[in-house]
């Protein structure tokens, strides 16, 4: 008698494996259901990245001026990592803090520890301000969030893109000014 219960108890873990397993899947495969079996489940939009509306995104930090890592532009807004540049005293002791090198080179010292990506529209008409690189640093340049988000997607030897940070102006939700900021 026992084994009779034994079995029925490991065919109810086994189907809850398969389903556990099955469910937790973002991937979607084959079409839909063409069979006289009926329809299959149809998948989420989350799922789908054609069937994927986003909604223009809500600003997720508070007005004022943010040193930021941007990560991507997508519509009119920007994905960015918060981090915080630090100098003099203040540097000194985030360095010493992280067990870094002192005196901080260059008398700056970033500190970024929250992986959180943030998304802020950007205003229509912000200002964007940043270096072309093959006259180095005198002066920044003022170009379209077009040309920016260009920028971001594919760096240049001349625009840095991603491979800068930036100084983000947020006024009312929204991103009212890009500064690339320069780093010896």
């Amino acid at each position: 008698m026992r084994t009779h219960r034994i079995l029925p108890t490991a065919a109810l873990v086994l189907v809850l494996a398969i389903v556990a397993c099955s469910s937790g899947s973002s991937t979607v495969t084959g079409g839909p259901s063409t069979g006289s079996e009926g329809p299959g489940p149809s998948p989420s939009p989350a799922v789908t990245e054609t069937s994927t509306v986003e909604p223009t995104p809500a600003a997720e930090i508070e007005d004022g001026r943010h040193f930021v890592f941007v990560k991507r532009t997508k519509g009119g807004s920007v994905t960015f990592d918060l981090a915080y540049l630090l100098t003099g005293k203040d540097a000194a002791q985030a360095a010493e803090d992280a067990g870094q090198e002192l005196p901080v080179p260059n008398d700056y010292f970033i500190v970024n520890d929250n992986p959180k990506l943030r998304t802020v529209a950007v205003a229509d008409g912000a200002q964007i301000m940043v270096y072309d690189w093959s006259t180095c640093c005198d002066a920044s340049t003022s170009i379209s969030f077009d040309d920016f988000a260009g920028y971001i997607a594919s760096p240049t030897d001349d625009f840095h893109g991603t491979l800068s940070p930036y100084w983000l102006r947020v006024q009312g939700g929204q991103i009212v000014k890009i500064e690339e900021q320069y780093l010896p």
